[in-house]
């Protein structure tokens, strides 16, 4: 019940405005963008990993170690791209919720909605 009452405050509260990006290149390397200063300091990107379900559909998976002693809550959401840069299905995923333990790693994962994804970025901001 708690949790849901927390999802639901999730509209209430502000986040900051900057934050972290993480995705794939074209190449399928992993590109990092963070333009949040506690973030450049207490998280730290442990791995990404992208494969194809047998359905053909491209999976995501980005973990995180927050190097902070407190719990983190953060939002986070998938964007998922086509082979000509184009988003796929822009209003398709809600911003989902997260909590961060201190000093432990948290994994960030999604499946594309369209077997035509090439690439994806998680967006990632910090609850105030």
């Amino acid at each position: 019940m708690s949790l849901l009452a927390s999802l639901a405050m999730i509209g209430c509260v502000s986040t900051s405005t900057g934050g972290l990006e993480v995705g794939t290149s074209e190449g399928g390397a992993a590109t990092v963008r963070i333009d949040d200063s506690f973030f450049a300091q207490h998280i730290a990107l442990e791995d990404v990993k992208s494969c194809r379900t047998d359905r053909g559909f491209l999976s995501a998976s980005v973990r995180f170690r927050n190097k902070y002693d407190k719990d983190l809550s953060v939002l986070y959401k998938f964007t998922w791209f086509d082979a000509n840069g184009m988003e796929v299905q822009p209003d398709g995923r809600p911003w989902e919720y997260k909590i961060l333990h201190g000093g432990e790693c948290g994994t960030f994962a999604a499946t594309a909605p369209e077997s035509n994804v090439m690439r994806f970025v998680v967006r990632v901001r910090r609850m105030k």
